[in-house]
C-alpha cells in the first residue's frame, strides 16, 4: 500500500508547488525527493513531508495539479479483479470473459469468489497482485463493497474508488444535489414501502419514473417503471408496488421517483418494447473521458458536437470520484441530460467494445478519448 497515496484534501497551491494531505499514515513511507504520479502520468517531486499531519508539498514537475485523487509510484503498474464463476471458482465469470480476455493481454488480473464475500469470506485466485486496482464485476451493496475494499486493503491492495466515492456515485442520493440542474427533477424517501412512497406525489404532475436508489425495472416499463400521469394515485400505486415486489432481495435504499423527461426516439425494444432513446455511456478516469459508445445500439454513432463536448467534459470535472459512468440522453427539444451517474468499476460497457475499453489503460495513460470502431 505504500505505493498508493489516496489525497484527502487539496490545501493550497503556490506557482509551481502544490500541498495535499493524504489519507496515509506516512510514516517512512515516502521520502523527500521522491517522484509520485497521478492516474493520467503527471509527475510531483516530494518538497515537504509533515507526517504527524499527513501533509505533503509538492513540486509540480509538470505544472498541473492532480488529475483525481490518486497518487502512485508507479503510473504503469494498475490490476483488474474480477469476479469467478460460482460453479467453477477457479474460472472467470462467463459474463465478463470478453473483458477478462482482453484485459489480461496487458494487465496482471485476478479472481475473486462473489459469493464467499457475501459471506464474510475473501478467496483471491488467479495471479497475485498489491497496489492500485480496478475491479470489474458485479454491483455490490455499499456496505459489502466497503467490507471488500477492508478485506483487500489487508492484502495490499487498493480499490481506485474508496467506500465513500463508491456509495456516492451507486446510489442516486448520493450525486442528485451536485447534478440536480443537468437532470431529472427526483424525489425519494428512506423506507422502501409503498405508503411511504405514495407520502411522495402530494404536487407532484405528470409522468413520472419510479426505481430504486440504483436501479429501475426499465425492462417492465408498463408494468413496474412508467407511471404516466402521478397525480393518479390508483396507477401510481400499482406500479410502484409492483417495482418494489419484483425488485426483492436485489432492492436498494428508497424508492426514487423521477420526473419522466421527453427524449429523442430512436426506436423500442425488441424484447421489452420500452422506448429506447438517443444516450450514451461514458466513463471518466480521474475526470477525464476516455470510452464513450451509444447506450442501446451497435450501430448507434456517436453524434456530439464540439460544445456538447465541452458540456460533458464540465460534468466530468465536477465528478468527486476516480472511475465514474455517466449515462446521458438527448431530449426531444435537442439539450442534453443526465440520466444517471454510476460508479465505473460495476458499470458495464454496453456498446463499447472490450478492446476498446482496455486500450485506455495498456497505452499508458494518454490523454485521448476512445470512439467506437
Amino acid at each position: 500500500m505504500a505505493d498508493v497515496f489516496r489525497i484527502a484534501e487539496r490545501m493550497q497551491k503556490t506557482g509551481r508547488n502544490v500541498t495535499y494531505r493524504m489519507q496515509n499514515d506516512l510514516d517512512s513511507d515516502i521520502c523527500i525527493n521522491d517522484i509520485l504520479y497521478d492516474l493520467h502520468g503527471n509527475r510531483f517531486q516530494v518538497k515537504c513531508i509533515s507526517e504527524k499531519q499527513a501533509v505533503i508539498e509538492f513540486s509540480l514537475l509538470d505544472e498541473v495539479g492532480a488529475e483525481g485523487d490518486i497518487l502512485v509510484r508507479n503510473p504503469h503498474d494498475i490490476h483488474f479483479l474480477f469476479c469467478s464463476d460460482p460453479l467453477h471458482p477457479g474460472k472467470i465469470d462467463e459474463s465478463y470473459k470478453e473483458e477478462f480476455e482482453e484485459a489480461e493481454k496487458h494487465f496482471t488480473c485476478a479472481l475473486f469468489s462473489y459469493e464467499s464475500l457475501e459471506k464474510g469470506k475473501l478467496i483471491l485466485r488467479g495471479e497475485e497482485i498489491t497496489g492500485l486496482t480496478i475491479y470489474r464485476g458485479w454491483m455490490m451493496k455499499p456496505e459489502l463493497y466497503r467490507l471488500f475494499h477492508e478485506k483487500l486493503l489487508e492484502k495490499g491492495i487498493v480499490l481506485i474508488n474508496s467506500p465513500e466515492e463508491y456509495k456516492r456515485y451507486h446510489l442516486l442520493p448520493g450525486w442528485y444535489e451536485d447534478f440536480k440542474d443537468v437532470t431529472a427533477e427526483s424525489v425519494w424517501e428512506e423506507q422502501g414501502t409503498v405508503q411511504s412512497a405514495l407520502a411522495l406525489i402530494d404536487g407532484l404532475e405528470g409522468p413520472y419514473i419510479v426505481k430504486d436508489y440504483v436501479k429501475s425495472r426499465k425492462h417492465e416499463w408498463y408494468d413496474a417503471c412508467f407511471i404516466s400521469d402521478i397525480s393518479n394515485r390508483e396507477d401510481a400505486e400499482k406500479v410502484i408496488t409492483n417495482f418494489i415486489e419484483r425488485q426483492g432481495d436485489n432492492f436498494v435504499g428508497g424508492v426514487v421517483l423521477r420526473k419522466y423527461e421527453s427524449l429523442k426516439a430512436i426506436g423500442f425494444h425488441e424484447k421489452s418494447g420500452m422506448p429506447l432513446a438517443e444516450e450514451y455511456r461514458i466513463f471518466v478516469f480521474a475526470g477525464k473521458i476516455i470510452n464513450i459508445d451509444g447506450y442501446w445500439k451497435a450501430d448507434q454513432k456517436v453524434n456530439l458536437t464540439d460544445e456538447e463536448m465541452s458540456w460533458i467534459e464540465n460534468v466530468a470535472k465536477r465528478l468527486k470520484s476516480n472511475f465514474v459512468t455517466i449515462d446521458i440522453a438527448r431530449r426531444t427539444d435537442g439539450r442534453l441530460i443526465i440520466m444517471e451517474l454510476g460508479d465505473g468499476q460495476v458499470s458495464g460497457l454496453q456498446q463499447i467494445q472490450p478492446h476498446n475499453f482496455y486500450q485506455f489503460f495498456s497505452r499508458a495513460f494518454e490523454n485521448s478519448v476512445v470512439f467506437s470502431e
